[in-house]
């Protein structure tokens, strides 16, 4: 009862450090992003296929991901993914005065055209505005770059963002191979699906490896920006990205 009241106090002492809230807007019609690419434009509305599943037909995209594993591509190790979050990052928040007193500003993130936040039972939905605006932009990315290859709404969903001293303990008794040493917890690190998609047009679905496939790619691409790190989690079944 003790630890449950004292995380209880550090999570209100987050929720009262901040109230800026990253908004999105989105308008489907007007797509920006497209991957630079010889073969793939913005008007490119002919490379969709379809094939039957049991849930009816879903679309395979066109994708452009270079070959080999996705656990090869993306295997930024913790300590580099650390280095980075501790530059850029907040302090641990290992109590309540650590809440109150934190180095940098962070924000609460919340649903939007570009992204679902999935509910956190280990983790806060706060992350460093460089944070924040990598998430938005793999958001707004993938929904560009899927509407250019011929498909319609969907947004990525977000798992993990912020955790405290408090709900990496938590964490570790659940799941032991979850390290102490999270990048989770200096705000720069959020980690999202590819397993689970949102469909916000159901008259025209994708299958779930073309959008595993182009979520890969956005994250290439911004990694071969130098824009951030990532690691491909398969039994998680998502990208654990840290900003750079």
């Amino acid at each position: 009862m003790r630890n449950l009241l004292w995380g209880l106090l550090i999570v209100g002492a987050v929720l009262g450090i901040s109230s800026a809230i990253y908004t999105c807007d989105y308008h489907q019609e007007d797509p920006q992003y497209v991957l630079y690419d010889d073969v793939l434009t913005a008007t490119t509305h002919s490379n969709a296929t379809v094939h039957a599943t049991d849930n009816g037909d879903e679309h395979v995209l066109q994708t452009h991901l270079k070959p080999g594993r996705l656990s090869v591509l993306f295997n930024d190790t913790n300590a580099l993914q650390l280095q980075a979050a501790k530059a850029n990052g907040i302090d641990p928040i290992i109590d309540i005065q650590s809440a109150f007193h934190l180095k940098r500003h962070i924000q609460q993130i919340h649903t939007c055209q570009e992204y679902y936040v999935d509910s956190m039972k280990y983790a806060l939905p706060y992350l460093v505005p460089k944070a924040a605006a990598l998430l938005h932009d793999i958001g707004k990315a993938f929904q560009d770059t899927i509407i250019a290859r011929g498909g319609k709404g969907y947004r990525i969903r977000v798992n993990s963002a912020l955790r405290t001293d408090y709900t990496v303990r938590k964490l570790r008794k659940r799941n032991r191979s979850a390290t102490e040493n999270s990048c989770h917890l200096y705000g720069t690190t959020f980690d999202v699906s590819w397993t689970k998609f949102d469909c916000l047009d159901e008259s025209y679905k994708v299958s779930l490896e073309s959008l595993k496939n182009i979520l890969a790619e956005i994250i290439y691409d911004l990694r071969e920006q130098q824009r951030c790190y990532a690691i491909y989690e398969k039994k998680q079944g998502c990208f654990h990205i840290t900003v750079r």
